[in-house]
């Protein structure tokens, strides 16, 4: 379950392991040097070691620009009584490294499936002919090119400096703005800071008309919804559960009347937690 373990004298917070990955520096970009990552090899590692308190916190990845939401992610959190605690949206720059200073010679090219994906067009141009091998995390694609003279990677910074790699190429994905959003979770409850976000999941009675109702509260109490999401329930055939987002703490008086005002009309609902908008 656990792939390794950091310094337990801090923070401990569950993330995507092994040292390198973009979940690590998700992690230490919310918690700062406090945090002592606890890597697991699973989003499933990440959610059951914390709630069995083995760690304080997790990171996990709940969606990406490019690729969208992370089913496995809002499944867990449907069933788990961890709450969201927190959120950091992290820019994804993907990088070429090796551990020679020239692209002279590389013949393979290790990645992530998705950061593969993210990179079609450096590597069509630049490195035609290289095979490309998809495999656990981008810090597992940089602990490879560090063992083989031939190949290269696709990673961060971080996993560069881990693995004593070369930067032969910064930047290389197909569209700048790429970016993922990670949920931190937890057992705590932050309190209204001014600038929050409320995430919840519900679902609509089988009825004519019911998902219109089910929005209404919102508009009716002026709380701006910033993200509905369906995902299928896995109760019964085409039966869906919506992940909403919207702006405003459970505890200021516009969300908490649009959530008793939902919770009459929801056939299911569930408050996965309010805390602070992440930082641009």
């Amino acid at each position: 379950m656990i792939e390794a373990r950091g310094d337990v004298d801090g923070i401990s917070v569950a993330c995507l392991g092994p040292s390198g990955t973009f979940s690590e520096e998700a992690a230490s970009r919310h918690f700062g040097e406090a945090a002592s990552p606890l890597f697991c090899t699973s989003i499933d590692d990440i959610f059951d070691v914390v709630e069995a308190r083995v760690a304080t916190f997790g990171v996990v990845p709940v969606e990406n620009s490019l690729e969208g939401a992370i089913g496995h992610t809002l499944d867990r959190l449907v069933a788990s009584p961890s709450r969201i605690s927190g959120e950091v949206a992290l820019p994804i720059r993907q990088n070429l490294l090796r551990r020679a200073s020239t692209f002279e010679g590389i013949t393979r090219v290790y990645g992530h499936a998705q950061s593969l994906a993210q990179c079609q067009r450096f590597l069509k141009e630049t490195l035609p002919l290289a095979e490309r091998v998809a495999v656990s995390s981008n810090a597992e694609a940089a602990r490879l090119a560090a063992r083989e003279p031939w190949a290269a990677a696709l990673a961060g910074q971080r996993a560069a400096a881990i693995h004593a790699l070369e930067l032969l190429a910064e930047g290389v994905e197909d569209d700048p703005t790429n970016t993922t959003r990670f949920l931190v979770i937890g057992d705590t409850s932050p309190a209204p800071s001014g600038r929050d976000k409320t995430s919840l999941v519900m679902s609509a009675p089988n009825r004519p008309g019911s998902m219109v109702a089910l929005l209404r509260p919102f508009s009716r109490h002026g709380v701006s919804m910033t993200k509905l999401e369906s995902r299928p329930s896995r109760r019964g055939l085409w039966d869906y559960l919506f992940f909403v987002d919207v702006e405003g703490h459970a505890e200021d008086a516009a969300v908490r009347r649009a959530l008793l005002d939902l919770d009459k009309r929801a056939g299911f609902l569930k408050l996965l937690g309010s805390y602070p908008m992440a930082r641009p």
